[in-house]
């Protein structure tokens, strides 16, 4: 039987020791329980030296160790980074329950032994297939680094510049250390590249404070002001392996906090019959049941924890505001934010620092992005006709239009997991299109345009696709009027686990967009086979007909 892994929920690396004589820093760790509707427990220090156990075993009192207690717990979510996130989240404590609500609300991926973070940890593996990448330092201790203390002691290996640049006609050098200090911390390094040698002397010391792109340094916070600032930011460009993993845990502990750091607004309350006998049309990720176990059978998608609703006063609002979260993974909406001219505002889900704001007399309708973990985009139609511009990241996302209205919503409701939405409803007179596939479904890369014929008829997918999350993809391969059909040299079909995956399109000229050379998404396995179709589209044969085999499966598309 192969022996159980389990990752740091934090940096991604596996839990287990060395072999070396003494406990190395990958086989400490600490564990988080918090099951329905009881207390939030956080474990001591575990030590995994054994690699065949099934699972991990830590004292339960948080101030001891494995080799001073003989209390255990075998439960969820592991980190070894504790330490650098504490740091990270320092002097505020690291909120347990909120950072374990977040949690659940992660995939789980068997081949890493750890939920995901729509990242691939900051190089550690590829996201999707999680293949793993050249990062030998990624073994590095990222928390206790003698070698920056060392720093202190090293000479310099090039001038201190800052030194010799006069401060007769430097306006900057009458301000206070501190104003200097402040404004310098606001100003991204290009900005500063501009203006150098007006605070050569200062810039390089306010990018070690926190906040700033140095604060993985936080020991630096300590030194003298006297030090050579100039030669310790260079210093850290390229640092020893465990200066590069530091600063790779210090991002994803960064990236963890702003996710923390949003708040859940509660909703005005309604009167109940207002808002509950109206028929709502939804629109939703891959909305998946919650278990008690956060990670039982949670490949893919995502949870609904909260879902709120709310009324939209007509002909009443000022603006409308929408929260995100980003980070280098992904994009989602955590919440909307309804101002009427008077009044209170209406909130629904968790508002963040980034916000989008539109300014609107009511709303019509939406259109949307949504990937499975959540919703992405959305384009809101305003005073019936007015497209917003995208707020948040359609990219890469499914595309639907099931929520365009043609008359302007009353009530809307939104459904969230631990920290973004993952569904939105509305309610109103339903518009003509409604009920018909261009409509309802979920489109990658985009919606057809609306004089396309779609076949629904034959369409075997239709009623799934219409009222579930199963997003069609689809391409036009002979271009615009068949442009490109004359380009079109061969058909190929890549069959997995007995089931068609993708199909790709090769053509003679390389003028043909991406867009039309292939159709799903899906990346094969090492058992996947390819099987190449010629045609000679320059001496204009072209397809007159297809054939569809259709299985049964539940585990297989269709």
């Amino acid at each position: 039987m192969s022996p159980i892994i389990n990752s740091c929920i934090l940096c991604g690396s596996y839990i287990g020791d060395s072999g070396e004589p003494d406990p190395s820093w990958e086989g400490l760790f600490r564990i988080c329980e918090a099951p329905f509707d009881s207390s939030l427990t956080v474990t001591g220090v575990g030590f995994a030296n054994n690699p065949g156990a099934a699972h991990l075993v830590a004292p339960l009192d948080f101030g001891a160790r494995w080799d001073t207690s003989d209390s255990r717990v075998s439960i969820d979510v592991i980190w070894q980074q504790s330490s650098l996130l504490e740091q990270a989240c320092s002097p505020k404590q690291i909120p347990h329950r909120r950072l374990f609500k977040v949690y659940r609300s992660l995939t789980y991926s068997n081949r890493m032994g750890c939920v995901t973070w729509d990242h691939g940890f900051g190089g550690l593996f590829s996201e999707y297939l999680f293949v793993d990448q050249e990062l030998t330092f990624a073994s590095s201790n990222p928390f206790h680094m003698p070698e920056i203390q060392q720093l202190l002691h090293e000479s310099p290996t090039s001038l201190d510049i800052s030194r010799m640049i006069s401060t007769g006609t430097n306006i900057f050098a009458h301000f206070p250390l501190e104003i200097i200090t402040s404004i310098s911390l606001h100003l991204p390094t290009s900005d500063y590249l501009s203006a150098r040698l007006a605070l050569r002397s200062f810039y390089p010391a306010s990018r070690f404070l926190p906040g700033a792109e140095r604060s993985w340094v936080f020991k630096s916070q300590d030194w003298d002001v006297a030090c050579d600032w100039l030669w310790l930011y260079r210093r850290t460009v390229n640092g020893s392996p465990g200066i590069k993993n530091r600063e790779r845990v210090w991002r994803l502990a960064k990236e963890v906090l702003e996710i923390l750091s949003l708040e859940w607004i509660k909703p005005i309350s309604f009167p109940k019959n207002d808002i509950d006998n109206v028929d709502w049309l939804e629109a939703a990720a891959d909305v998946r049941s919650v278990r008690e176990r956060p990670c039982l059978g949670f490949g893919g998608g995502c949870r609904r924890f909260h879902e709120r609703q709310a009324i939209i006063p007509l002909d009443q609002l000022s603006h409308l505001a929408f929260s995100l979260i980003q980070n280098r993974g992904a994009t989602y909406i955590t919440g909307i934010t309804f101002h009427p001219n008077q009044g209170q505002p209406i909130c629904l889900g968790y508002m963040s620092e980034t916000q989008r704001i539109l300014d609107i007399k009511y709303l019509s309708g939406f259109r949307l992005a949504i990937r499975s973990r959540g919703i992405q985009g959305i384009r809101c139609i305003l005073d019936h006709d007015r497209d917003s511009p995208w707020i948040g990241c359609p990219e890469n996302a499914p595309q639907t239009e099931r929520l365009l209205l043609s008359d302007p919503i009353t009530g809307i409701k939104a459904g969230f997991d631990g920290y973004k939405m993952v569904s939105l409803a509305v309610t109103s007179r339903l518009t003509p299109g409604h009920g018909n596939l261009r409509g309802s479904a979920f489109w990658y890369p985009r919606v057809p345009e609306p004089g396309l014929c779609l076949n629904e008829n034959s369409f075997t997918a239709r009623e799934n696709a219409m009222n579930r999350y199963e997003p069609i993809c689809w391409t036009m391969f002979g271009g615009p009027a068949g442009t490109y059909l004359h380009m079109l040299t061969g058909i190929s079909v890549t069959i997995d686990i007995g089931c068609p995956r993708t199909i790709e399109f090769h053509y003679n000229s390389d003028n043909v967009p991406p867009e039309c050379r292939k159709v799903g998404r899906y990346t094969a396995s090492d058992y996947a086979e390819t099987m190449y179709f010629e045609i000679d589209g320059p001496g204009r044969e072209v397809l007159d007909s297809l054939t569809v085999c259709i299985r049964q499966h539940p585990n297989h598309f269709r």
